[in-house]
């Protein structure tokens, strides 16, 4: 599984009429505030087009509005030597979308008094802890707001483990900060993370497909990545492992990192312990979902109710509050990136494992929400058209991005 984050400026698009491209002012024409709506059949007509000018084989998207699913869309090929389609029962790796989930599940143990958020989280896990005085200082704010000092991953062992600056001082993107935060929370319920975050967050929110493992219902819905080339598939220590796991007899919710780890040295004959990149269950990247399921979750993000299943709602608040500053556009909260652009705030999130590209955004003042999927390495080229047409605007994020 590559995890890695890939920095490039977002293309701006201009003139190609007739391909979907449009300016600003043109996006923006009969669309109010920042609501985000299904794309116009005009836009839609002209996806195949833009989709074959990317090489990307397929997408799936799904937009809120008021508390539900109001429109889905399913185009091209899961896999594309295959020609077998996308439809709604697909399963499409999230990568970072998968961060969103994590940290819901580790704020309801906030609500909980469970997780400390400005606690150390060396007082929670010691081992393969991040290093020196400042390590000692990051706290769950500081992982769930990208304000660690850590670097995205440790690509070998040799690597440090260090911020490199104070915590909480400034933003640098870290996947291996949710990571060790997954280990905290594995230490802190006792209970390992596949189980814990199907037990608090999947199951009751209706997402029976989804998982950060891997589940019988995957079977035959895969998506797979393609780079423009042969299409790719990272399933099979998913399916070893979990065939593992079941063959065990011991209870999932007492495969916890630790286990994984020395199971995964024999399952694939390694020398040393996988690094966390390349961990499964992995809170900041290994999600597996449908376009449904993801939607689902959005419900209750994009209107939040209250109900036993959802954080408080001043925890909300906090969740959608920037905690440290990127630019004058953009800012990120507790688990989501954070832009305010003309008097509106959305929340969102890329995603990015390589041959799939992923896109979340959320409009609080109007509850709508939408997602794409995208299974091909030019992917967020097309999540950006697709955003753009849903908002009626082009979006900052992804000059960022």
């Amino acid at each position: 599984m590559e995890l890695r984050r890939r920095e490039f400026v977002g293309m701006v698009a201009t003139g190609a009429a007739g391909l979907g491209f449009s300016s600003g002012s043109q996006a923006t024409k009969g669309k109010l505030g920042g609501e985000i709506h299904p794309p116009d059949k005009s836009f839609l007509a002209t996806l195949p087009k833009l989709m074959e000018i990317a090489q990307l084989p397929g997408l799936g998207i799904g937009v809120v509005q008021q508390n539900k699913i109001s429109w889905t869309h399913y185009a091209g090929y899961a896999n594309a030597d295959g020609k077998t389609s996308i439809t709604p029962e697909s399963v499409f790796p999230a990568a970072s979308l998968g961060k969103q989930v994590f940290a819901y599940l580790a704020l309801g143990l906030v609500d909980e008094g469970k997780l400390e958020l400005d606690k150390p989280l060396r007082e929670y896990v010691k081992e393969d802890a991040p290093t020196g005085p400042l390590g000692e200082k990051i706290t769950a704010r500081h992982v769930l707001s990208h304000s660690s000092g850590l670097r995205n991953w440790r690509w070998n062992h040799g690597m440090e483990f260090a911020p490199a600056f104070e915590p909480g001082s400034k933003f640098r993107y870290s996947g291996e900060g949710f990571y060790y935060l997954m280990r905290c929370v594995e230490r802190i319920t006792g209970t390992g993370f596949e189980a814990l975050v199907q037990e608090r967050v999947l199951k009751p929110m209706g997402m029976k497909t989804s998982t950060y493992l891997w589940r019988p219902e995957c079977e035959g819905r895969w998506v797979a990545g393609h780079d423009r080339g042969a299409p790719e598939n990272n399933t099979e220590t998913r399916r070893k492992l979990y065939a593992t796991i079941q063959e065990s007899g011991m209870p999932l919710a007492r495969w916890n990192d630790d286990r994984i780890s020395a199971e995964l040295v024999k399952l694939l004959e390694l020398k040393e312990p996988p690094m966390p990149n390349n961990m499964v269950p992995n809170s900041a990247a290994s999600l597996l979902t449908t376009v449904a399921d993801y939607a689902m979750f959005l419900t209750h993000i994009a209107w939040p109710q209250g109900s036993s299943d959802e954080i408080k709602k001043t925890t909300y608040a906090e969740m959608t509050k920037p905690q440290v500053r990127i630019n004058n556009e953009l800012a990120w909260g507790l688990g989501w990136g954070i832009q305010e652009d003309e008097g509106q705030k959305q929340l969102w999130q890329w995603g990015d494992n390589g041959e799939w590209k992923n896109i979340v955004m959320v409009h609080p003042q109007s509850a709508s929400a939408i997602v794409v999927f995208t299974n091909g390495d030019t992917g967020m080229h097309i999540c950006e058209r697709v955003v753009t047409a849903a908002t009626g605007k082009e979006q900052p994020a992804f000059l960022w991005i």
